[in-house]
């Protein structure tokens, strides 16, 4: 099993789940350009990884209009662009001290939220598609939502990564046909940056998830592997609830 594509853009590789992906995908001997707002992460994620092949741009993704600039950045980087790994997000305790009830938002708040996880999310989707399309590239494109899209949880966070979960099946499902496969994972409790405030350790007890421990990040990049190798073109359209059998989600 092998990458489909070996020029990778991963937005949100910075930390967490899409630094994790883009350190697998350079094992791979894959040319990864990490996306992210702050250029000092990027640069730690950069000095954690250590390959040749991996570069770093500092980028906002909430200017729309410079996407494709952005892509032709990372063409002249890497020689060329056939992936893209949406790893980009903002979450509610992390974000701004609060959790997911509706309650907790204000509506500036909200505005930023779903500028960043639903907007923003949307034109990245579209703009990468319009730039396979453009180059004629079989490319592919990794969605990651999460399972609290699977939940009841009333607010931005939820909302946003259900609407990505839609998307990846509406336009899986329409550019399948011209070689562009689009899949999503949609995560359950990951040991990341964006849940620290209550996920410490890996050996730590999470009872909420059947499996009964916190995801690793690199269990996630070990999916997305799959999803994005020769073999994994067979799922198309499809999000991945990778969740440890957490028991407040349901399909």
């Amino acid at each position: 099993m092998k990458l489909r594509n070996n020029n990778v853009i991963v937005f949100g590789g910075g930390s967490g789940i899409g630094e994790a992906i883009a350190k697998r995908f350079c094992k791979e001997n894959a040319k990864v350009l990490i996306v992210g707002r702050t250029e000092e992460k990027l640069l730690q994620a950069k000095a954690e990884i250590n390959s040749d092949n991996l570069f770093v741009k500092a980028f906002d993704i909430t200017k729309v209009d410079e996407h494709i600039s952005l892509f032709e950045y990372a063409e002249k980087t890497m020689g060329r662009v056939d992936a893209f790994v949406n790893s980009a997000a903002i979450g509610g305790a992390q974000t701004f001290g609060r959790g997911y009830e509706p309650w907790d938002i204000t509506s500036e708040e909200w505005d930023k939220f779903t500028d960043i996880n639903f907007k923003s999310a949307f034109f990245l989707m579209r703009n990468e598609v319009d730039y396979l399309l453009s180059k004629s590239v079989r490319g592919n494109i990794l969605n990651i939502a999460s399972n609290a899209a699977c939940m009841d949880i009333i607010g931005a966070y939820g909302a946003s990564k259900q609407a990505i979960i839609k998307w990846t099946r509406a336009f899986g499902k329409r550019f399948g046909h011209h070689g562009i496969i689009i899949n999503g994972i949609a995560p359950g409790a990951t040991l990341t940056p964006m849940i620290a405030n209550y996920a410490k350790d890996v050996n730590q007890k999470y009872e909420r998830h059947a499996i009964e421990r916190f995801i690793r990040p690199d269990e996630i990049a070990e999916l997305a592997f799959y999803l994005m190798s020769d073999f994994g073109e067979i799922v198309c359209g499809h999000t991945v609830v990778a969740d440890g059998g957490d028991n407040l989600a349901t399909l």
